[in-house]
């Protein structure tokens, strides 16, 4: 086998956990595959190697956080959660958060928004000179799969703090008195530990106190959750996150000081995301671009979910990690899901030729000829062709009859 020598290296490498041999030995292999001519498989490596190298880079730093920010014992693994009386199960799960994940990606004004929390975490004396204290209570809302959880974990990571997770549905129980309890025993649980709570699912208990359908035994429990969200404060760091911010009661609202509302990614951190999720798969811009404009208003876990799926088709096709292999591929995906919101994905699904005259023909797209060839596969002329022929128009008028 020509390479044995190099593949056995590597395999090696690996299996020692030696990164830096290991990405020697592939930087390797990828030098012989181009003197022997394979240029699309040391092309391949090239993009592989990068997309590691990048992966490290984006890497966070951890964050230092100030002591008399967090106070408790240290929380191990051989911690148990409490648990509910009644039915034995656990009240929280415990989330030890490595090292090395990439930061998520935002637009401008949440990531100034995270970073800024974290510099006030990091910096708890030079706030309290001047009189403020750092902020303890962050809440986040926006649409499933926006990247609440994903944010909460990245924030414990920074802190270098464990992630203590309570579904607030999770505590409701049938027996009277017996969610207030629950609350009371997590919370105590949270505070004797350095940690983050993490509330999840929270407008499952507070919702608005007026509401005729709620029973007395609820309200009572909001007031109890509002009281330990207040001690809180003296101990640790509080992130509560929700689908539904317009059940929140007042009252909650009031509780936390910072609110950051996650919706649909903004069209630049659309195409960083759509980057990432099709690693190892190095996609050039015009084919992000492409991706980016069909998916408009998807969320960041759709997008992840279509490009996982973009993947599998090219990996089965057996067609090169190309982008024209890409483009095919995220037409049959979008081909495949039941419904298209967007009509740059309705147009694609339904028939190619007729996405390169609507990409050719868009200004918004943003993409020159050249740049749509290199990611569509078609000549310059037949693009040229396709965009006098408008073969989009009949399936826009049709989209609207």
């Amino acid at each position: 086998m020509e390479h044995f020598a190099v593949v056995q290296s590597i395999v090696r490498a690996a299996l020692a956990g030696d990164q830096a041999a290991l990405g020697k030995q592939v930087a390797r292999l990828r030098e012989r595959l181009e003197k022997a001519g394979a240029a699309k498989e040391a092309a391949t490596l090239e993009r592989l190697l990068e997309a590691v190298e990048e992966t490290r880079e984006m890497a966070p730093s951890r964050v230092e956080v100030s002591r008399s920010l967090v106070t408790g014992e240290r929380l191990t693994r051989e911690v148990h959660p409490p648990i509910d009386r009644e039915t034995g199960a656990r009240l929280c799960s415990i989330d030890f958060v490595g090292d090395g994940l990439p930061a998520p990606i935002y637009g401008p004004v949440i990531r100034e928004t995270i970073e800024g929390l974290l510099q006030e975490w990091s910096s708890a004396a030079a706030l309290q000179s001047v009189g403020v204290e750092p902020t303890r209570t962050l809440l986040i809302y926006g649409p499933p799969g926006s990247g609440k959880t994903v944010t909460a974990r990245y924030i414990a990571e920074r802190l270098g703090l464990p992630l203590i997770t309570a579904r607030i549905d999770g505590l409701i129980s049938s027996f009277l008195g017996t969610t207030a309890r629950n609350i009371a025993n997590l919370f105590d649980f949270a505070n004797r530990y350095a940690c983050v709570l993490l509330l999840d699912e929270f407008d499952a208990l507070a919702k608005l106190r007026d509401d005729p359908q709620e029973i007395g035994e609820i309200k009572r429990v909001v007031n109890t959750l509002l009281q330990n969200l207040d001690m809180r404060r003296e101990f640790g760091i509080t992130v509560a996150i929700t689908n539904h911010d317009r059940l929140l009661d007042p009252a909650v609202w009031r509780r936390f000081e910072t609110h950051v509302h996650m919706g649909e990614p903004e069209p630049g951190a659309r195409e960083q995301m759509i980057a990432r999720f099709l690693r190892p798969i190095g996609a050039e811009p015009a084919t992000l671009r492409i991706f980016a404009y069909c998916l408009a208003g998807r969320s960041g876990a759709d997008l992840e979910r279509v490009c996982a799926a973009v993947k599998r088709w090219v990996a089965l096709s057996g067609d090169a990690h190309d982008g024209p292999a890409l483009f095919r591929a995220l037409s049959a995906v979008l081909a495949r899901a039941p419904s298209l919101d967007s009509q740059p994905a309705r147009i694609l699904a339904a028939d190619l030729e007729a996405f390169v005259s609507l990409i050719a023909s868009d200004p918004d797209a943003g993409l020159k000829q050249t740049e749509i060839g290199d990611a569509t596969g078609y000549a310059q002329s037949k693009i040229s062709d396709l965009k006098k022929a408008k073969l989009h128009l009949p399936l826009m008028e049709a989209a609207h009859a």
